[in-house]
């Protein structure tokens, strides 16, 4: 097999896939409008994403983070760790070394993803069978086994779905038994761990974490290599994206925490911010978003720009993680009990990246509530292809579930001012 060739070929095929809103940042895709973004020009408005303060750029130490907090939290401390622009990019190349040991390399994947992570690992060259989620968005580890039994898969590749760890010790143990690789997808659940303390990312061979979704950074990613380093993806050697491209997610970042803070203000620099991205859009400037629903061969070997690196060591992540979990009990208890949550326990360990619920018509709730000032998500609405792989749960899922934002740089007045918009819909779930 030749794994170039089948690489391109593949990829041609995929850059056609249509562009889902899911886990996008609208404002920057593609700097010429932002029909989906929330449109209230006055009273709260509350972002989807966390925004990025001065304070954090300027800041020069983390004296504070470290007298308070001790060492920095797993993935930024795992000895093998490698860092990317896009988390599909380092899927893209993990899964590519794999298939360059093993041409005929077969994953079994869950049926409900984003997409991002299917075309990287087609890009790749890997053969993908499917394993049905259930309706709890669990693999239920006995069908995981007879499915493994009829594909015979080389690895399997595990989805911890906004930060709630699936059955990891016994989709591991299945692999012992199976003599199969694991991978954990942890891009929606950076700070995530299971109930005894351990972090998600760090049971599997490797794992992947997004962290611009979770921390105001521009761009970023990493991959962990915990017990199988490659070699060859250590020495890779990865280019800068171009000024335009970070300075156009930093304004972002400081646009959106103003509007959440002072609405008028933030939307007069976000319309400002907008012709920019139409002016610079007209001059042709090449820009390599983040957020977005696709997969570029053009862009796999992007860095994660040195910004971000300096970020990351300015967080006090033990403070992120207790104001998600502060937010996300919250809206729990002021949300109307007739609001069904998809995932109604906040087990330990858990860092919730959104509020998810389930809604009869998510396009129609997600416009409203968008009218109303609140940036919310329509989680992973397209599959790649026809969708033929997809169970009864994942087409349900795709149909109905929305995600309220609950990240750190929302207030309890935010947290409020989202439970009662809700809660004054009619979006209850028929019986």
């Amino acid at each position: 097999m030749d794994a170039g060739v089948a690489r391109a070929r593949v990829a041609v095929r995929l850059l056609a896939q249509q562009t889902s809103p899911a886990f996008a940042f609208r404002q920057i895709s593609d700097g010429a409008g932002d029909p989906k973004v929330a449109s209230v020009a006055g009273g709260t408005f509350v972002p989807t994403y966390q925004g990025l303060s001065p304070a954090h750029v300027m800041r020069l130490a983390l004296s504070k983070r470290s007298e308070s907090k001790g060492t920095t939290p797993y993935p930024f401390n795992a000895p093998h760790r490698l860092s990317y622009y896009r988390a599909r990019n380092a899927i893209y190349h993990l899964f590519g070394a794999l298939v360059e040991t093993k041409p005929s390399l077969t994953v079994l994947a869950p049926d409900y993803y984003s997409g991002n992570e299917i075309m990287a690992l087609q890009a790749a060259g890997a053969r993908i069978r499917y394993c049905p989620v259930g309706p709890g968005m669990q693999w239920d580890p006995s069908e995981v086994e007879r499915l493994c039994r009829t594909h015979a898969p080389d690895l399997l590749y595990v989805i911890h779905y906004a930060g709630w760890p699936q059955p990891i010790d016994a989709l591991a143990e299945l692999c012992r038994r199976r003599e199969m690789l694991l991978f954990e997808d942890c891009a929606l659940s950076l700070l995530s761990g299971t109930p005894d303390g351990r972090p998600l990312g760090s049971i599997g061979n490797w794992s992947v974490f997004c962290l611009y979704k979770t921390l105001p950074l521009p761009n970023g990613a990493l991959l962990v290599q915990n017990d199988r380093p490659i070699e060859s993806l250590e020495r890779l050697r990865l280019r800068q994206a171009g000024s335009a491209s970070v300075a156009g997610r930093m304004a972002e970042l400081f646009v959106q925490r103003i509007r959440g803070r002072v609405n008028g203000v933030g939307a007069a620099l976000q319309a400002v911010k907008r012709s920019l991205g139409a002016a610079a859009g007209a001059l042709d400037v090449q820009r390599a978003n983040v957020g977005d629903i696709g997969f570029n061969l053009d862009e796999v070997d992007l860095a994660m720009s040195p910004i971000s690196a300096r970020l990351i060591e300015r967080f006090d992540y033990e403070d992120i993680r207790r104001r998600r979990i502060a937010n996300y009990q919250q809206l729990a208890r002021e949300l109307d009990p007739a609001v069904a949550a998809t995932f109604p326990v906040l087990p330990d360990g858990v860092c919730p990246l959104f509020f998810p619920i389930l809604v009869p018509n998510k396009a129609e709730a997600a416009d409203e509530l968008r009218r109303r000032g609140i940036d919310v998500i329509e989680f992973w609405n397209d599959p790649v292809g026809d969708g033929s792989e997809m169970g009864p749960n994942a087409r349900f899922f795709r149909a109905h579930v929305l995600e309220l934002p609950i990240h750190q740089d929302l207030s309890a007045r935010h947290i409020s001012y989202v439970a009662r918009t809700v809660s004054s819909l009619d979006l209850r779930m028929a019986a």
